[in-house]
């Protein structure tokens, strides 16, 4: 399942009010900001649901902000071929977006992203049944690229988006994807095939037009350390078993030029074995799972 607008896209692309930097040999101020982020994590999650299948990851971002209001956002991640299959290991989201407002009070944006998982692709998953014979109908080969559409709203301190997903799949969920991860594999291994024939018979559905929520806080309690906390929902347009609830609670402390991180984090998938996701060996780990996830970051 897709899991992190840990979006993470809309949050970090629209992170931070506009701010302005000084050049050395200038008295005046620049109209642009450019800020780096490299980043270490014991388990890399999107949406509450881990994107490196439990295991530590990695992510580079960039984000550039003009003094109009203009923001724009690239980041490059791990992800795991047990999520993605066939991935050459990297993700890469970009995004580009307008904000106005103050940044102490009431505030707003808009903007669009794109996530590219580059040779990821899910081959020759079956779009249908014929249970009488146990053989497919079709098959199809999907991939995981996603666009969306955002607004965001907050004051100070609070801020809430909505994503809005405006590609053909919310990456890479639909018939084929979720019937066969979620309930044709275990069926394999003698489970109930009441869901897979379920969710096979209603014919061959996309998650393009799903909806995402979110709320996020991050409280300063001085100047190294900040509480942060995170809500959000994930509506998946033709798949009600797949939506998601997903939270975080944590706290980041700045020290020696570094961000240390320390969270809870996890998700609530309606459907528990959509969350289920297993390795070239079988074995299986739950996704979802609430972690104590470590971090630790690099600005520049």
């Amino acid at each position: 399942m897709g899991k992190r607008t840990a979006l993470g896209v809309a949050a970090a692309m629209l992170a931070g009010a506009t701010h302005s930097a000084h050049a050395a040999d200038e008295p005046v101020m620049q109209s642009y900001s450019v800020d780096v982020e490299a980043k270490f994590i014991t388990d890399r999650k999107n949406r509450g649901l881990s994107d490196t299948f439990n295991l530590p990851g990695a992510e580079l971002s960039v984000t550039a902000a003009h003094e109009s209001g203009v923001i724009g956002y690239l980041q490059v991640g791990s992800v795991r071929k047990e999520i993605f299959p066939e991935t050459n290991g990297l993700a890469i989201t970009g995004a580009l977006g307008y904000r106005w407002g103050n940044p102490d009070a009431w505030h707003f944006g808009v903007g669009a992203a794109r996530e590219w998982f580059p040779k990821a692709v899910a081959r020759d998953t079956p779009t249908g049944f014929d249970w009488t014979t146990f053989t497919p109908t079709g098959v199809t080969d999907t991939k995981f690229h996603t666009t969306y559409g955002l607004f965001e709203f907050g004051y100070g301190e609070v801020e809430a988006r909505y994503l809005y997903v405006l590609s053909e799949d919310l990456r890479g969920n639909n018939t084929a994807t979720i019937c066969g991860s979620a309930f044709l594999v275990p069926l394999m291994n003698g489970a109930d095939p009441t869901k897979a024939m379920a969710c096979y018979d209603r014919g061959f559905l996309h998650t393009g037009g799903s909806h995402l929520l979110e709320l996020n806080i991050k409280h300063r309690l001085n100047g190294q350390t900040a509480l942060v906390a995170h809500a959000g929902f994930q509506k998946t347009r033709h798949f009600r078993d797949g939506d998601i609830f997903d939270y975080k609670l944590g706290i980041v402390h700045t020290r020696w030029g570094f961000d240390w991180g320390a969270e809870m984090a996890g998700a609530k998938v309606r459907d528990s074995d959509l969350a289920v996701v297993f390795d070239s060996s079988g074995r299986s780990k739950h996704v979802d799972r609430t972690a104590l996830i470590l971090s630790v970051a690099k600005r520049f």
